[in-house]
């Protein structure tokens, strides 16, 4: 019994430490939202990323009355929908403030790397988004299904 409450509290205390480190990764993205949006919503953003990181399964999605159990407790799990809901329809903030965050992020390890004398290098994994409604599509790089190819074909007349 000694033994499996010393194991729980180590797992606690990686628990902890991880939450600390995933705060300080998104530092400057939570002050930013701090200073556009609600405090309240900018600490349900860092619960519901807390939740996906812990909860996330490759099979199965979350849904959002899940994620919102997971913010509050199942007891209340309404109101973490609630809130979620809120912070996902506010309009104080867009999704471009997160692409800018991730963006600065990378810079700055690619100057750290550079200073350090190594070379960046990125990951290739030769995946392609996909919008054949739009030839042009914004932020979206080339596409390389048969389907991309046929919508793409001018037809005559």
């Amino acid at each position: 019994m000694l033994k499996q409450t010393q194991k729980q509290a180590e797992k606690q205390a990686k628990s902890v430490q991880v939450q600390e480190k995933f705060r300080q990764f998104l530092g400057f993205l939570l002050g930013d939202l701090n200073r556009q949006i609600d405090r309240r919503l900018a600490c349900t953003f860092l619960g519901t990323l807390l939740a996906i990181l812990c909860h996330r399964h490759r099979h199965n999605g979350l849904l959002l009355s899940e994620l919102g159990a997971f913010l509050l407790g199942a007891e209340r799990g309404r109101a973490g929908t609630r809130r979620l809901s809120n912070l996902l329809h506010s309009q104080k903030w867009q999704a471009e403030l997160i692409g800018e965050f991730l963006w600065q992020q990378g810079t700055v390890r690619v100057a750290e790397l550079q200073a350090a004398g190594e070379r960046p290098l990125v990951l290739w994994d030769e995946s392609v988004l996909e919008k054949p409604e739009s030839l042009a599509a914004e932020r979206l790089c080339a596409v390389r299904s048969t389907r991309g190819q046929r919508l793409k074909r001018i037809k005559p007349g």
